[in-house]
């Protein structure tokens, strides 16, 4: 963190926007309908995050089961993407997408909304002067430059903003042990008529995955299996594979993860060839360009979202949005009965149909800096109901609030926003699920 240093300015705006997942998305497309002008900073080629980078198979829960919760951005462009899939009817609970479809429909969205878009920026460092953000640091091909801005958000999933701003975080349980992260694989020259057959009469890839593990002839000692969505004409992204111990904020274990994974995308596909229906004549295409990763820093803000308003189904004064998906903190280690007892959280902590939790706008705002907002899967909440907000319709709902806050946040100060301006914005302008306003 810097008080003052010379570069290059790259670009200014009123509202700058770090990382272009979909609270990223959401944040810019927000702030952008409002009036602002906008800036999106994103380090890969590509917007989507872990729904496209990373090969993350499916969005799931934009429902509670009742209500629609997600708001329309995320529905808008879930929908468009299954019409050019050729799927009729979303479904809400769980829709395998096209990684490769949503990326072009980022990227028309952000442009028609006017955002300027930067692909292949990193944030390096910030410049913080009295508690208030300056600017952005950040490397691009022609070396270090700034980006300036009156408010920012940072919706880099690491927290990488408000860390460089000296903003205090958590990381992982109490021994700093972090989920375990993933390097999808894709598959293709799938049978999907036969696969689908073999899933109709019980002969499930888990199922199978289980049967070799308990014969103790499966290919490596793992009890949580997540299992591959299958789309096009023979296509599948595969959840598969933990790699267990790696610190992603730490360079030589995060190498060391893309390596580890890139083994196991080839053990699950051997796995997928010899023992899955369909699956015999299948190529590995690749794995992820992005490893998936599911936890690293949370900031501690105005308010610490936890486990008790999950289970609580918590009712906030200042709730920018609703969600439902369960308590799901996948193992750290390679403990057996730590990957068993992943599923049965998940089955255990699930909402009845129609309920929900409440995520209140304090969750967003960091500790110590005036003008920054975090969303996504770094704001401020404990392990457990960060396993839920994570996901991607989850990220979407932070986002879009903090989007819009930032467009509202009067001198740049996120605190001065009227909540209840903001709430009433999020229901009529997006039809955010508020039912408590």
């Amino acid at each position: 963190m810097f008080e003052s240093l010379d570069l290059p300015v790259l670009f200014e705006a009123e509202v700058v926007v770090a990382g272009g997942g979909p609270a990223g998305i959401a944040a810019a497309l927000a702030a952008a309908r409002l009036g602002k002008r906008v800036v999106l900073l994103e380090q890969t080629g590509s917007l989507g995050g872990m729904g496209t980078n990373a090969l993350v198979p499916a969005v799931i829960y934009q429902s509670d089961g009742v209500n629609w919760v997600v708001g329309d951005f995320c529905r808008s462009i879930i929908e468009e993407c299954c019409r050019e899939m050729g799927i009729d009817e979303v479904n809400p609970g769980w829709q395998e997408v096209d990684a490769e479809i949503l990326k072009r429909i980022y990227d028309d969205r952000l442009l028609k909304a006017g955002v300027k878009l930067f692909y292949m920026i990193r944030v390096a460092d910030v410049v913080v002067r009295s508690g208030k953000l300056e600017s952005l640091l950040v490397a691009t091909p022609h070396g270090l430059r700034k980006v300036k801005g009156e408010v920012f958000v940072d919706a880099t999933g690491d927290a990488a903003v408000a860390a460089f701003a000296g903003v205090p975080f958590d990381c992982g349980d109490a021994e700093g042990r972090t989920m375990s992260p993933t390097l999808c694989p894709q598959f293709s020259n799938i049978d999907i008529p036969a696969y689908d057959a073999a899933l109709r009469e019980g002969k499930r890839d888990r199922a199978i995955w289980h049967e070799l593990l308990e014969r103790g002839e499966a290919p490596v000692s793992e009890h949580h299996f997540v299992g591959v969505c299958t789309y096009g004409n023979g296509t599948a992204s595969g959840n598969l594979g933990h790699i267990y111990g790696a610190n992603t904020l730490d360079e030589t274990e995060l190498t060391n993860a893309y390596i580890e994974g890139r083994k196991l995308a080839k053990i699950y596909h051997d796995f997928y060839r010899r023992h899955v229906p369909g699956f015999e004549h299948s190529d590995l295409v690749q794995t992820a360009p992005l490893l998936g990763v599911r936890e690293s820093r949370r900031i501690r803000g105005e308010y610490q979202l936890n486990g008790d308003d999950y289970r609580n189904r918590a009712v906030f004064a200042d709730e920018i949005g609703r969600f439902s998906y369960p308590i799901d903190i996948h193992s750290s280690s390679t403990d057996p009965e730590e990957q068993k007892r992943v599923e049965r959280v998940l089955c255990e902590t699930r909402c009845k149909p129609g309920e929900s939790y409440g995520i209140p706008y304090r969750s967003l705002i960091p500790l110590g800096v005036e003008n920054l907002l975090v969303a996504g899967r770094c704001v401020s909440c404990d392990r457990e109901i960060q396993s839920s907000l994570r996901v991607i319709p989850g990220c979407f709902i932070t986002g879009q609030a903090a989007g819009a806050a930032a467009a509202m946040a009067a001198a740049g100060n996120v605190r001065s926003v009227d909540t209840a301006a903001l709430q009433k914005w999020l229901k009529d302008d997006l039809h955010v699920y508020l039912p408590n306003i």
